[in-house]
């Protein structure tokens, strides 16, 4: 039989909540530790060693401190490479530190306070910067579309674990993680099968929500991600048309994809979790992070409160921080229409997030651009009325359960969220309908899909697993 081997590199290595990407790959393993179909075992790589096993009873130790906080962990952005120069906003921010300390007091503070009330154009003039030099970059560069060439010493690493024609599967971080140059020669030495994952392609189809000069690395990267999979599981079909759109105009080799849906349970809520909040509440289940729009959310409330809406219920923001939403941060400590409204939750275990969506009022999701959208997919889970963004994969998460808005219509949001706190009775009447319509997918049938589409491989024909794209 042959042997299917999921990498757990990002697995691993994991020390904050579980986002979407990580999940997947969690639950894979969860499925993979007990199912008996498929001869399943686990690797991991290190950039000096290369691959080596991973036990069972290490994977399986790997889920159970998934979620558990490193002491100090240090804010991530997920689509970032694990190195990276300060942005060009955090740059000018410390210049402007410094110069502001070479000042006498009573000078520092007026400039400051005048900054400070000026920072929305300096932002507006940031972003034209950055797209004028993403511009630049797109005109200059060349496309990736030839085959991965090896950068590495071989001599160093250690033999990999993998047999003649077994099938390797990666699910995680892999732009951060992985060497797929080195993959793409060991595919060759071995006749390895290879399954991938996209999960989105927000950094080349908008890059300007993501760390400054990351799209030129992830051309790169999905170009050699084409070149090294036998077949690439897409999250939705909205990433399946943007991926088979994007490496067409790249010109690599097109293969295979499938589309595979996520899971959404979380575990049981805790009895003693049940009064987490205190108060009604609306809840956001998201990394704060520019593409994903919290400032929407912000300014939908204090449009509601600047025209005399009283006793709006809390919004709580539960995630991590991320990239690009240094402005919107300072304003929420700041503005003291919020400062009792809006509550951050930056770690939350399962049992608690399960907790939070039980006791809402219902929940929101304004994101600019997703690949899947797992927290819609979550709340009706749990039965809970979503307001969310109209774009990209959303709906496809949603169907009619959902209540779509544009994610940049300011006042559309603030309209919807005052006739849904004004309407409790439309709530129950959305929730009546979830409890009917909606069924949950299990993470086990994700996985087991996964699993399928890797199995499938090991029986498929040398030389059929990719087509050129002309």
């Amino acid at each position: 039989m042959t042997t299917i081997w999921i990498d757990i590199t990002t697995l691993l290595a994991w020390k904050r909540p579980a986002v979407g990407i990580v999940r997947v790959e969690a639950e894979c393993v969860r499925h993979a530790l007990t199912q008996t179909t498929h001869a399943v075992r686990f690797c991991a790589f290190d950039r000096v060693l290369g691959y080596r096993e991973v036990s069972h009873p290490q994977a399986q130790s790997c889920l159970d401190n998934l979620g558990k906080p490193a002491p100090h962990a240090a804010p991530v952005a997920v689509h970032a490479p694990a190195a990276q120069r300060p942005s060009l906003e955090e740059r000018l921010k410390q210049q402007l530190k410094t110069l502001l300390g070479w000042l006498p007091e009573r000078h520092r503070t007026r400039l400051y306070q005048i900054l400070h009330n000026r920072r929305h154009h300096f932002r507006e003039l940031l972003q034209g910067l950055r797209h004028i030099k993403s511009g630049i970059k797109q005109l200059i560069r060349p496309l990736p579309a030839a085959a991965p060439q090896a950068a590495y010493d071989d001599s160093q690493r250690s033999t990999p674990p993998f047999g003649r024609s077994d099938v390797y599967i990666s699910l995680g971080l892999d732009w951060d993680d992985k060497d797929l140059s080195y993959l793409h020669a060991l595919k060759r030495k071995l006749d390895l099968k290879i399954l991938l994952c996209c999960h989105d392609v927000i950094p080349l189809k908008l890059p300007h929500l993501c760390v400054e000069s990351v799209s030129a690395m992830f051309s790169r990267y999905f170009a050699d991600v084409a070149w090294n999979a036998d077949k690439i599981v897409c999250v939705s079909q909205c990433s399946e048309r943007d991926l088979l759109g994007m490496l067409d105009i790249l010109g690599t080799p097109i293969p295979k994809t499938v589309v595979i849906n996520h899971g959404s349970e979380l575990h049981a809520a805790q009895d003693q979790s049940a009064d987490l909040v205190g108060s009604p509440y609306i809840l956001y289940v998201s990394t704060i992070e520019r593409r994903k729009n919290h400032e929407a959310l912000y300014r939908a409330y204090t449009r509601l409160l600047d025209r005399g809406e009283k006793n709006l219920p809390k919004l709580i923001f539960v995630g991590m921080h991320g990239w690009g939403v240094d402005g919107l941060l300072t304003d929420l400590k700041l503005d003291p229409r919020t400062q009792d409204l809006i509550e951050i939750r930056g770690h939350v275990n399962d049992a608690e997030l399960a907790a939070l969506y039980e006791h809402a009022l219902f929940t929101v999701y304004p994101s600019l651009y997703e690949g899947w959208g797992l927290p819609v997919a979550e709340s009706l889970a749990y039965g809970k009325f979503c307001v969310a963004s109209s774009a990209a994969s959303i709906p496809e998460v949603g169907g009619n359960l959902v209540d779509y808005v544009d994610p940049w219509d300011i006042p559309a949001w603030a309209d919807r969220l005052s006739f849904y706190f004004s309407n409790p009775n439309e709530i129950t009447r959305r929730e009546q309908l979830i409890a009917t319509d909606y069924r949950a997918k299990p993470w086990g049938t994700t996985a087991a899909e996964i699993l399928n589409a890797a199995s499938a491989l090991a029986s498929a024909m040398p030389g059929t697993q990719q087509t050129l794209s002309h």
